[in-house]
């Protein structure tokens, strides 16, 4: 643990212009109440923070970035600022974006009627090429005005210059209008002198002027920001030096935080605010080397130790030095470091295991563990995990029935010291044999919008892989609050017994990230989001789990497959890779590869491996697969981006890698080979008069056994508007994944019955999971109460032998309480069902957006009139050469048969009207109760 201190051996406050009457306005980020941050000139030109998110803190104002719509900045007063031709703006700050067109402070004329600005100028930190850039605009040219600057990194000049410097730096500019120069300065140091003609009078007399943002459409700045002092005097090249000098080594002084307790090692910092720092120790209890105090602790039993690290602190030709006292507390006992070590250990849904899952092999104090199973051996056993250092748990799970407790056996053990701790777990047993599924359940996001890069779910209607309905109201159902709090490209899967589900998805946020998808690629995220279920409506907390190496520059689209081979998930997904891990040397993209990994829990994961490493061109390699299997071949889609389409391939070996070149057609089965490039490019895509040519994000799944549209496969792939398309998911069937020629487009019916959000947003990048009816309907009862059936309700019919029935529709009592009359897809009736007396029941599927099950119990009787039933539509026929009671030659009927017994026939008739209306109310208040969550 370190305790960290902050302790300064210089109490002055850094060096102001508070009391010069040149000051215009100088912010020192001390206080700021209720978003306005006070001018301590004495100008009264306090500045106020717009938009959500900006925050003032520890003597810094901080913007966090964001769409040039959305993100935070501080808004300035101009009144000072107006007329002036000679001005010198002094900023200390912090960037953190990546190089790209945004704006740490601007002046200039407002945009109106269209235009951008009449004049301005503009200091940037980073620009595209990553240089420092302060410029000026010396002409004017409304429809363009960056044509015209002029300064250091300026757009017409954007590979000279001096690159952005790490850290906290001071960024001194002078304009001075009467001689006629613009000379830009880093930490003292001048980068760049250029001649003008206009300077801050020139502009005009109305002017805004921000910190964090400019009059561009551009994204918002992001990074810290110390002080800012702006004056109507030209500083020289010697006093924009003894500023610095005097203010870096206050400030670094200041800034420094030293831990004053240390039980591990910590970093020294060589720089701070363009101060170079060196260090020395005086006791051996901590050393100093490679910008790092190593801390050797005292054995147990000594004294603590008291070490004082010593800073020397250089600018210019100044030097300070400050000391820093930190204690070292003496090392803990082999039993104390073993008890700790045990005692850390957790066992993520411990007590309801329903597959292998992974346990530490050490512990963080130096403890080597050793696993056992003590109870239940015939339902778990202990082997190697998937990360050279970790166990796996195997486990048998129990038949149906009773769950069963498990006694693992943890022994800890430090130089032959060892202490052992056990943990019961409870593992589920098997379910029930699971029916064929019967609907869908689609896991997307929608794009890159506000509010956008979240995850929404959506059910198909019934057995329909192409009909959907929107669930909960259209809004997203999983948020981020962890990484980027950006998701994309969500991907549900089953777990090999079926009762437990896994979404994972890439951590990334686009909306208001400065340089976008580069950015992303170069200095993205190395992790994964992932969430648990049992039922697909109450799903586990969120993990943040780390899955790249520090190599990687991003983690996208991933996708995993369990292996019975394997007897492991296998996750796979794209990653940038870098020589470096100090992404502020990554000056390009460099390719995307597609790596794999393997996990038993999704918690912990072995070292990620290249699955296919083939450049492309330059900056573009291979993303977004998809695999499935089919007999003894695995089937993977992945999106080349050297031609921005699906290529399928197929192997009997899911693991095998490709490098250099991508394979053609062919070759031995256990390595790739192509099936198909550019699969499904030229076929229609559903629009009018629309093509789908390029694509990402492909989905291949299994259609459902009875699936209404008849085919085997589906295959899904996005289509964006940058790559031509309607910007959703465009759908294509076969089957046989065999024949790469044979995928049909059925984008037109998805079209007309794809999932809405509330947004207006549709399914873009993410998975379509099979599920069963009850599994469905939970999802229904959940998100889309309109939708999910309570109760059905039919009438019973009762016919006459030989007379086809009349079947009726269905009545629905929903979820939220309301009623729906529907007809009924009812299955055929063969002639033989209805030919004798009895009865049979008839099956068939309400047309609700549903597809509800529905049932109808048939009765057969036999004679004219139906004793407690109506009249048949068509009388039953008399045999040939029969009688039916009555003259034949008269035409008498069976009525007149029952006169001639001395039956009072129209009391007969009267009954048998009383006993139909019986019957017929009795059907009508006969119910098919469908109850909903059970398995």
């Amino acid at each position: 643990m370190i305790m960290v201190g902050v302790l300064s051996a210089l109490g002055a406050a850094p060096a102001t212009a508070a009391a010069d009457p040149s000051t215009l306005l100088h912010y020192r980020f001390d206080t700021a109440a209720n978003g306005v941050v006070p001018d301590v000139s004495g100008n009264g030109n306090d500045g106020t923070l717009r938009n959500v998110g900006g925050m003032v803190a520890d003597g810094l104002l901080t913007l966090p970035g964001g769409s040039a719509d959305s993100a935070p900045y501080l808004d300035i007063p101009t009144d000072e600022l107006t007329g002036v031709q000679t001005l010198t703006s002094s900023i200390w700050l912090e960037s953190q974006s990546p190089a790209g067109n945004t704006a740490a402070a601007f002046i200039g004329a407002p945009v109106g009627d269209g235009q951008f600005s009449a004049g301005y100028w503009l200091l940037n930190p980073a620009n595209p090429n990553g240089y420092v850039k302060s410029v000026i605009t010396d002409s004017v040219n409304p429809g363009a005005p960056w044509t015209t600057e002029v300064g250091a990194g300026s757009t017409n000049a954007p590979t000279s210059g001096l690159r952005t410097p790490t850290g906290m730096a001071l960024y001194t500019t002078v304009i001075d209008g009467p001689a006629g120069t613009l000379t830009s300065y880093v930490n003292g140091e001048r980068i760049a002198q250029t001649a003008i003609t206009r300077d801050m009078a020139s502009f005009g007399p109305d002017l805004v002027a921000y910190l964090g943002r400019s009059t561009y459409a551009d994204a918002g700045w992001k990074g810290s920001i110390d002080e800012v002092v702006l004056s109507d005097v030209a500083m020289t090249a010697t006093e924009v030096q003894d500023a610095f000098i005097e203010q870096s080594i206050e400030k670094a002084s200041s800034g420094l935080r030293v831990p004053t307790e240390a039980t591990s090692d910590f970093p020294l910092p060589s720089t701070s605010y363009g101060t170079r720092l060196s260090w020395t120790s005086d006791d051996a209890a901590i050393v100093v080397e490679d910008g790092l105090a190593r801390v050797v602790r005292p054995t147990s039993g000594e004294q603590d130790a008291t070490v004082t690290l010593t800073a020397t602190a250089t600018a210019g030709g100044r030097q300070e030095t400050l000391t820093f006292p930190v204690r070292v507390a003496a090392d803990l006992s082999d039993a104390e470091k073993l008890a700790l070590d045990l005692e850390g250990i957790r066992i993520t849904n411990s007590g309801d295991i329903r597959s292998n899952f992974s346990v530490p092999g050490a512990g963080p104090n130096g403890s080597s563990f050793t696993w056992s199973v003590i109870g239940g051996s015939e339902t778990a056993t202990v082997r190697a995990g998937v990360d050279g250092s970790s166990k796996t748990i195997d486990v048998v799970r129990p038949a149906t029935g009773s769950a069963v407790t498990v006694t693992l056996r943890a022994t800890a053990g430090i130089a032959g010291s060892e202490l052992t701790r056990d943990i019961t777990v409870t593992v589920q047993p098997l379910p029930a044999d699971q029916p064929d599924p019967e609907a869908y359940v689609w896991a997307f996001f929608t794009g890159e919008g506000s509010g956008a890069e979240q995850v929404s779910l959506a059910a198909s209607k019934g057995n329909d892989a192409l009909s959907w309905n929107t669930l909960n109201e259209g809004k997203p159902i999983f948020t981020s609050t962890q990484g980027t709090t950006g998701l994309r490209d969500p991907f549900i899967l089953r777990s090999p017994d079926g009762d437990r589900f896994f979404m994972i998805a890439t951590d990334l946020k686009i909306d208001g990230l400065p340089g976008g998808f580069a950015t992303a690629q170069i200095s993205g995220s190395r992790y994964i989001e992932v969430w648990e279920s049992n039922d697909l409506v109450t799903w586990s907390e969120q993990r943040h789990v780390k899955v790249s190496s520090d190599f990687a520059g991003n983690t996208w689209a991933p996708e995993a497959y369990w292996d019975d081979k394997l007897d492991t998930f296998v996750v796979f997904w794209a990653s940038n890779l870098y020589d470096t891990t100090d992404e502020s040397q990554r000056t390009n993209v460099t390719y995307n590869r597609m790596m794999y990994a393997t996990t038993d829990d999704f918690i912990t994961f072995s070292d990620p491996e290249p699955w296919i490493d083939v450049s492309r061109g330059p900056g573009l390699g291979t993303i977004d697969s998809s695999v499935t299997k089919s007999g003894d071949y695995y089937y993977r889609f992945t999106k080349d981006e050297g031609t921005l389409t699906i290529r399928e391939e197929r192997s009997t070996d899911l693991l095998a890698t490709e490098t250099g070149t991508l394979p053609g057609a062919g070759g031995p089965a256990d390595q790739w080979s192509l099936v198909k490039d550019q699969v499904a490019s030229g076929l229609p895509n559903g629009e009018p008069g629309g093509v789908y040519l390029n694509g990402e994000g492909p989905s291949v799944f299994p259609a459902n056994p009875g699936d209404v549209n008849g085919l085997d496969w589906y295959l899904f792939i996005d289509q964006p508007d940058y790559h031509g398309g309607p910007n959703h998911y465009i759908p294509f069937g076969t089957d046989s994944l065999d024949d790469g020629d044979s995928w049909e487009p059925l984008g037109a019916k998805l079209r007309e019955n794809l999932p809405q959000n509330a947004d207006g947003g549709k399914p873009r990048h993410g998975t379509v999971i099979p599920v069963t009816r009850a599994e469905y309907e939970r999802l229904l009862t959940a998100y889309a109460p309109a939708v999910a059936v309570q109760d059905v309700s039919v009438s019973d019919v009762v016919t006459a032998v030989g007379t086809a029935p009349s079947l009726p529709s269905a009545v629905l009592t929903k979820v939220d309480g309301s009623i729906e009359t529907v007809p009924v897809d009812w299955a055929a009736v063969q002639a033989d069902q209805y030919g004798a007396p009895g009865s049979f029941t008839v099956s068939g599927t309400a047309a609700d957006d549903a597809r509800t099950p529905v049932d109808v119990t048939v009765t057969v009787r036999a004679g004219g009139v139906l004793p407690g039933g109506p009249e048949p539509s068509t009388p039953p026929a008399a045999e040939p050469g029969s009688s039916s009671g009555g003259d034949a030659a008269s035409g008498a009927g069976p009525r007149d048969g029952l006169a001639s017994t001395g039956v009072d026939t129209e009391a007969v008739a009267l009954l048998a009207t009383a006993a139909t209306i019986a019957l017929l109310v009795g059907g009508l208040l006969t119910r098919r109760r469908t109850r909903r969550g059970e398995i």
